[in-house]
């Protein structure tokens, strides 16, 4: 049976062959083609009426056996097409059966043979039909092509049109190495783990990995874009195994409170992607999580280029198989990559290579060298050296515009140890010392901000525009410690500097912490522990029992009391200061 139904074409037309030699009559071999037509017509027009029509059976059988939205509906169409195409194709050929006009002779078989059905039949039908095929993969490609914009975390936000056919080489290759590797079960049969992922679908990393290699794995996917360490400690107790995908920011932040919960070990991958993960949250995520992370290094372009595991004696980047790396003169990482949608594409990485090209060592952004005091400064570079200082646990670098040219400002995270009662002005200065011989002549940053945590996108890049904001405002944060949370209240303890702007006048001789400002703060801290962009929209049942002056420390609380509101206290002690529910 299998042999009939993968010769059967051939031996029915070596039938109609030998029937029109022993009668010499070449109608038997005329009319092939128009069986041929008739039979794929019906098959295509009676697979609309099955479980799903022929060419959706054919689309599911090319690896990575996933397919785009909307991939139903099309398929079904394009085989109403084929089975009309296939259908005209055979009326065409019964028409160059009969049609006048010259004949073929061959003297030797004794068959006359119409030219009109040669050329039809044995070229111009073919011909058509690839185009048909041509056009339709133009249209396809088209049709399911997916948008991406780059972050715009150092520049302007591009719009980036990728191939389906694109994506699905990557999910494939990807799928392969994890199925090698034992992460994921070698069948999708539903054995595989849930996938909890803390990122977005419709950014490169998550289409790839939250939506399209589950689904080729065939494993489940929580819905919910998870926020908080509380969600994913109660996601991860309900389910047998777990798959994460994520970022260092949301890592970090986990790790950071870790010791606070108890963490289920059935954690069997995570990945991260989007910012560099820095050596200490690596390590902190194998102790907690059991499992080091798989760091993807890539691009929006590019797709993914390499990976690595920091827990392993090289830490170098892996370039993935069937992607090519190579430097060019300036020392950029340049990519030809089957999962690209440019080859050649030339990154804003500096890199070093490997001899045999498959590994390198990234040397920062090239993209971020700003000229300063008539030097060069590379940004990645300076707060790689910001960040050795004991004082500074993260810190970030941004240009501002001056009457005498470009300066930088640095936005910090101080490292908990620091002694904060000396203000705001004193830890700038001290620091600043410190800075000037590691910076280059005249380019040391002048502006100063100390804040809780860097600004960062979802994909956890931090933000060129928002650094400059922080750097900019005169509402700048107090210093932050003590933080606390689950998945309703976030405290901390707060001291509002005595240089801070906005004790300027208020009021001369007994400076206190204005209203508006403590309310702006809560509104900042609880975006932050919400992370997203909030607008108050009014305030209700606000009071002001105790004034807060310079210096003084207080803890604020915020609660979500709705989906809308939230309410929010300062304390000193066992005395409330303020206390009052924002609404957003």
């Amino acid at each position: 049976m299998k042999v009939l139904r993968k010769y059967g074409s051939v031996l029915v037309l070596a039938a109609c062959i030998a029937a029109a030699l022993v009668f010499r009559r070449f109608t038997f071999v005329a009319w092939y083609p128009v069986l041929m037509s008739a039979a794929a017509a019906c098959g295509f027009a009676l697979s609309l009426l099955g479980r799903e029509p022929l060419c959706l059976t054919l689309a599911r059988k090319v690896p990575p056996h996933i397919l785009p939205e909307g991939a139903e509906d099309y398929c079904r169409k394009y085989t109403v097409f084929w089975a009309c195409w296939l259908a005209v194709n055979g009326l065409i050929a019964v028409g160059t059966i009969y049609a006048p006009g010259p004949v073929w002779r061959l003297e030797k078989a004794g068959l006359d043979v119409p030219c009109v059905w040669v050329a039809w039949n044995c070229c111009l039908s073919y011909c058509a039909t690839a185009l048909i095929v041509l056009a339709e993969f133009r249209i396809r490609r088209r049709r399911f092509a997916a948008v991406f914009h780059t972050s715009g975390s150092t520049a302007r936000p591009k719009r980036i049109v990728k191939s389906f056919d694109t994506l699905a080489k990557e999910v494939a290759y990807h799928l392969a190495q994890l199925r090698r590797e034992g992460v994921l079960p070698r069948r999708a049969d539903g054995t595989g783990p849930l996938f909890l992922c803390t990122i977005e679908p419709q950014h490169m990393y998550g289409r790839l990995w939250r939506v399209l290699l589950p689904k080729a794995a065939g494993c489940a996917v929580d819905p919910e874009v998870i926020l908080t360490p509380e969600t994913l400690l109660a996601k991860m107790r309900s389910a047998e195994k777990v798959f994460l995908v994520t970022t260092p920011s949301f890592l970090d932040r986990f790790c950071a409170y870790a010791d606070q919960y108890d963490v289920p070990r059935n954690c069997v991958e995570i990945t991260t992607s989007g910012a560099l993960l820095t050596a200490a949250t690596s390590a902190a995520a194998k102790r907690v999580f059991g499992v080091a992370p798989r760091e993807i290094f890539g691009s929006t372009e590019t797709g993914g280029v390499a990976w690595r595991r920091q827990d392993e004696p090289d830490c170098a980047w892996r370039v993935f198989d069937p992607v090519k790396v190579r430097a060019n003169a300036e020392g950029r990482l340049v990519v030809d990559s089957p999962f690209s949608f440019e080859q050649g594409f030339v990154m804003g990485d500096g890199v070093e290579l490997e001899a045999d090209g498959r590994g390198f060592r990234l040397l920062g952004r090239m993209d971020r060298l700003v000229k300063i005091a008539e030097q060069r400064v590379s940004l990645p570079e300076m707060e790689t050296r910001m960040q050795e200082l004991p004082e500074v646990k993260e810190a970030a670098l941004a240009t501002l515009a001056g009457r005498h040219g470009d300066t930088l400002g640095a936005v910090v995270v101080l490292d908990p140890s620091v002694d904060v009662s000396v203000g705001k002005k004193a830890l700038a200065l001290a620091l600043r010392r410190k800075l000037l011989p590691v910076f280059p002549r005249g380019a040391a940053p002048k502006r100063y901000r100390f804040v809780m945590e860097l600004p960062r996108n979802a994909q956890g890049k931090v933000q060129t525009a928002k650094l400059r904001e922080i750097l900019e405002t005169n509402l700048v944060e107090p210093f932050v410690s003590n933080v606390a949370q689950d998945a309703e209240t976030w405290s901390a303890d707060l001291v509002f500097d005595a240089g801070a702007p906005y004790f300027g006048g208020h009021f001369d001789g007994f400076p206190v912490l204005p209203g508006v400002v403590q309310l702006g703060m809560a509104t900042h801290f609880a975006g932050l522990f919400l992370r997203r962009e909030l607008t108050l929209d009014a305030v209700k049942k606000m009071k002001f029992t105790n004034v807060v002056t310079p210096g003084m420390r207080v803890r604020l609380t915020l609660a979500r009391t709705s989906d809308h509101e939230m309410s929010c206290e300062y304390r000193r002690g066992e005395t409330t200061c303020s206390s009052g529910i924002l609404c957003f």
